[in-house]
């Protein structure tokens, strides 16, 4: 059974699950053509997800855990930025004003450039989990550049990052409520484990050679 105790559970599971949403609808926003309606939904939609994943994040950096910092960054980008944008964009068509992302866009730049750099930091997670922080960080760079320099094929490539981003994250979530519930399910190595045996075989092969 699942820990019942009058303490403050870790919000991470969900979390991962509202992240996941964010970068599989994305996605779908991206390689689809959302009429008016479905846009202005979808904008909504991402401002409560946001919310929920802001709160979540405050929750978990009380807990003490310090990369709460990465999910609350996270919220605002995918959330807040890319719901009120969303938003913004439907209104500013229907009164016929002409509307470009930049700003949106270099918030996600930003974004971007920030899990890149903490990246080396994140070597003892799951190789999956790590390559999930690779994706939402490419997914950004993509995103951001395509909409400000006008590629849309670099756009495009971004969106296909967060789909995969959205599916490795939605894994790690599930894992964590089976973790929550006392059973695992496959992790697989981390990076840093794989990077170790790779430093190993060298060192082995030269201590044969002096034999």
């Amino acid at each position: 059974m699942m820990n019942t105790k009058s303490t403050i559970a870790s919000p991470d599971p969900a979390l991962q699950f509202l992240f996941s949403t964010f970068g599989i609808l994305t996605w779908l926003s991206t390689v689809t053509k959302l009429p008016q309606d479905s846009a202005m939904t979808l904008g909504i939609i991402e401002i409560c997800l946001g919310t929920g994943a802001f709160a979540g994040s405050i929750l978990a950096l009380i807990r003490g855990d310090l990369h709460a910092n990465v999910n609350l960054v996270l919220s605002v980008i995918l959330g807040f930025s890319g719901g009120i944008t969303q938003i913004v964009m439907v209104q500013s068509n229907r009164m016929g004003i002409p509307f470009h992302p930049w700003i949106s866009a270099v918030i996600i730049l930003l974004g971007g450039l920030f899990v890149t750099a903490i990246l080396p930091l994140m070597t003892c997670m799951p190789l999956y989990e790590f390559l999930s922080h690779v994706f939402v960080a490419l997914g950004f760079l993509g995103s951001s550049i395509g909409m400000l320099a006008s590629l849309p094929w670099l756009h495009m490539a971004g969106a296909w990052c967060l789909l995969l981003f959205g599916i490795t994250g939605m894994y790690y979530g599930i894992s964590l409520m089976y973790r929550a519930a006392g059973r695992r399910i496959p992790q697989g190595p981390t990076l840093a484990q794989l990077m170790g045996e790779v430093e190993q075989r060298p060192e082995q092969g030269s201590g044969n050679g002096r034999d």
